[in-house]
């Protein structure tokens, strides 16, 4: 087990590198900073000082030896638009709020998808299994933008029982629904999906009726034995699907406007903000390698067949 998560350890840590070297390189790509922060009339040496400043006037790969010692020492330089603010700070300004809605959005999804592909499974081919299926291939076919403009439509502007943009500090958990239901609605046709492909393979395995042979209770059946056994392929559609959501935010949160990472990122590559821009892609992508070498760890001890290979 040690050895697999040395392993796993090691792909992440090259993962990292590539990402901070792919982001470094189309920053670079995007345009002048400098030019965008100055006016028009900016002279020439107010320009150079300009660089000066924020150590853009190196040669590239020098600040990209400097972006790399800054994650190391947890110096990420400071934001050209947010009043020269450091740009690790604005990031941890605005992380809560995303943690919110992710986490508000994999509850979500987690909460209602698996209840209701236990319930598809354990009866096939009803009317609940095809309402299921249909929603499953619904939710998966609609994009979060079209998700959440529907929903502003209809809670927003007909019913008018929601608020369509802020956050829960201003509006409190009442302007954390729509945004989290946009957020998790495809991941509940998701694992609705899996949960009802893999019930049905477990509950016709041998082991299942021989526990229900033994006369134990079907909820216990269902909910302690079948479903344990069919919760790895869950476990990783939640590391897949995971990427999703850190992508999917990024939309949820400028449509609602919601004050989290996502919005920091879309305002900030408007801005060219270079430092603050590098700072939510690391941690970003930092998230999402971490949980899935969790996941991937968590799989190997689910089953030993995968360590032991």
């Amino acid at each position: 087990m040690r050895r697999y998560a040395v392993q796993r350890l090691g792909y992440g840590v090259v993962t990292m590198w590539l990402v901070t070297l792919c982001v470094f390189a189309l920053l670079r790509v995007s345009g002048d900073p400098i030019k965008y922060m100055l006016p028009p009339e900016a002279s020439f040496s107010d320009i150079e000082r300009m660089r000066r400043v924020h150590g853009l006037d190196k040669p590239l790969w020098q600040q990209y030896l400097l972006f790399n010692k800054g994650i190391v020492t947890g110096e990420f330089g400071v934001s050209l638009r947010w009043d020269h603010r450091p740009a690790f700070e604005v990031f941890l300004s605005r992380l809560p709020a995303t943690l919110q809605l992710t986490t508000a959005a994999v509850v979500f999804s987690v909460l209602l998808g698996v209840p209701l592909g236990v319930l598809a499974a354990t009866r096939p081919n009803s009317l609940w299994d095809r309402l299921g299926r249909t929603g499953a291939v619904i939710g998966q076919s609609m994009p979060v933008f079209w998700v959440g403009l529907l929903l502003i439509l209809l809670f927003t502007v007909w019913l008018g029982w929601l608020p369509s943009a802020g956050g829960i500090d201003r509006l409190g958990l009442a302007g954390l629904i729509m945004p989290a239901v946009s957020l998790g609605f495809y991941l509940v046709a998701a694992h609705m999906r899996i949960v009802r492909s893999t019930m049905l393979d477990a509950l016709s395995a041998p082991y299942i009726v021989m526990v229900q042979a033994k006369g134990i209770p079907r909820r216990v059946v269902l909910w302690k034995h079948a479903l344990k056994n069919a919760a790895i392929p869950v476990f990783t559609l939640f590391a897949v699907n995971f990427a999703q959501l850190i992508s999917g935010a990024v939309i949820t949160e400028s449509i609602f406007a919601w004050p989290g990472m996502g919005r920091l990122l879309v305002e900030s590559v408007f801005a060219r903000d270079y430092a603050v821009v590098q700072t939510v892609v690391f941690f970003a992508a930092a998230m999402i390698v971490i949980l899935n070498i969790v996941v991937d760890l968590t799989y190997a001890w689910l089953d030993p067949r995968i360590r032991l290979g």
